[in-house]
């Protein structure tokens, strides 16, 4: 079944002041949707200087309600054009807009989580504003989404709506994609070592421990300099914390900054660091990567998927580590193979996310939805998050796209030089056999079948 007009819910789009990383997500999606021939509307908050209705990039914008109001106010939107949309991207920004009340039980809705909320509900308010944020997110969305899809942009994040949530619906991990061009060019750099931060000025992205870390390696490294990009309500905050420290000379400061500007800042660093408490995905890491930017960042959710520990960048597990983690990149990086190496390993992972794949899976995910509610009976798929790794390889390989034609909408098939890879999803390998045989895929001297449960990196590589 295919999905024709789809609904995008999210709290902002990209011309707030205070957009991030879930606008970009939104927003590309939307965009490749539309190449891909579907119709999309992006329901967000009413912003000041922008009209109440914009078309961008070939999808719609209607802006509604304001900044808590938004939320009822794109519910009435939806019921009153429910019988026109045919699927909704619900995104959570540790609040959800609770579609399946507008639309009804038919309309397929995946509920997009980019992380979960509930410890910095405690950080940013108080009692009881944080139950209140709590409830909504973890017992009011089990309540209204049931068993309905769930995508996310991380192995981490996965464990998390699981473990923090508890939520049933089938988890999805469809990782962020990549707009920034994929260009391993280390002649871009700064000819003295320099650090590189793009980063919402925000508590839970610890720029004040970032901050001491710098001043710490610089101790060592005398000619180090740190460049932070970025806005957020703590920008005043982070240039008072530079006074403090006498950094003033060595730190430079942008705020926010176009993104042509943005990426040839970039091109001059060394590495970028993290010091994050925790994140959906690390975009900002994979945007430096792109750039073969290596990262330096604490072992938290997200951003230990978006880093190759010892290949793309170094993860640490002690703050505390921060400084000589930082010390000991740069010196690595001081010797031009090194540097060569590690960029090119950078660039090679960031280039397998794309927008085009990111949006491919949700229009997948989305359809698989709108299956399983047409269907009259009761849903019999495979439940849990289990994902099978299958590998074929022999004289005899079926075509990769034909695969994909004959199994089901969520299971992903890529041709890699003289094999096929697939992920099936909701199966043991036991199961995975079984969904290869009704495919018409049989061992045989012709055809060699090897099967594993995928691991973390196996779900953002092949997704």
């Amino acid at each position: 079944m295919t999905v024709q007009h789809v609904a995008v819910l999210n709290w902002r789009d990209r011309s707030h002041p205070r957009a991030g990383g879930a606008e970009l997500y939104c927003e590309q999606v939307a965009q490749h949707l539309v190449r891909q021939g579907v119709k999309v509307t992006y329901l967000t908050a009413r912003v000041s200087g922008r009209p109440a209705v914009e078309e961008r990039h070939g999808f719609r914008i209607v802006r509604v309600g304001g900044t808590f109001t938004v939320y009822l106010a794109v519910l009435v939107w939806l019921w009153r054009h429910r019988k026109h949309i045919d699927g909704v991207v619900d995104s959570q920004n540790g609040i959800p807009f609770f579609a399946p009340l507008a639309v009804g039980r038919r309309v397929p809705v995946v509920l997009l989580i980019h992380h979960v909320h509930q410890r910095q509900f405690a950080e940013y308010f108080g009692w009881p504003m944080r139950w209140i944020g709590r409830w909504l997110e973890k017992t009011a969305t089990g309540l209204v989404y049931g068993h309905r899809a769930i995508v996310t942009v991380s192995p981490s994040s996965r464990n998390a709506i699981r473990r923090e949530l508890g939520l049933k619906g089938k988890v999805f991990i469809v990782p962020c994609g990549m707009d920034r061009p994929v260009v391993p060019d280390i002649g871009r750099r700064a000819a003295q070592p320099r650090i590189v931060c793009v980063s919402r000025l925000v508590p839970h992205k610890r720029m004040d421990l970032v901050l001491e870390a710098f001043a710490k390696a610089r101790t060592v490294v005398g000619e180090l300099e740190l460049h932070l990009v970025g806005d957020g309500p703590e920008l005043d905050g982070v240039r008072a914390y530079v006074k403090r420290l006498g950094l003033e000379a060595s730190v430079v400061i942008y705020g926010r900054v176009t993104d042509a500007e943005r990426t040839a800042i970039l091109q001059t660093a060394w590495i970028t660091v993290s010091a994050s408490t925790g994140e959906g995905w690390g975009l900002s890491i994979l945007e430096a990567a792109a750039l073969g930017v290596p990262a330096v960042a604490l072992r938290v959710a997200g951003v230990q998927d978006a880093v190759l520990d010892g290949r793309t960048g170094v993860l640490i597990d002690d703050e505390s580590q921060l400084a000589d983690a930082i010390v000991g990149l740069i010196e690595r990086l001081g010797r031009s193979s090194e540097a060569v190496a590690w960029a090119s390993r950078a660039c090679a992972w960031s280039a397998q996310f794309t927008w085009e794949r990111t949006a491919g899976r949700i229009r997948l995910v989305l359809a698989a939805e709108a299956a399983r509610l047409a269907l009259r009976r009761a849903d019999h798929r495979a439940g849990g998050d289990v994902v099978t790794v299958v590998e074929l390889s022999g004289a005899a390989l079926p075509d990769a796209e034909d695969l994909r034609m004959r199994c089901r909408h969520t299971d992903t098939w890529l041709a890699r030089g003289d094999r096929i890879v697939g992920l099936i999803h909701g199966a043991d390998e036991v199961d995975a056999l079984t969904v290869l045989q009704r495919a018409g895929v049989q061992p045989s001297e012709q055809v060699c079948v090897r099967l594993r449960v995928g691991r973390p990196h196996d779900l953002l590589e092949y997704a």
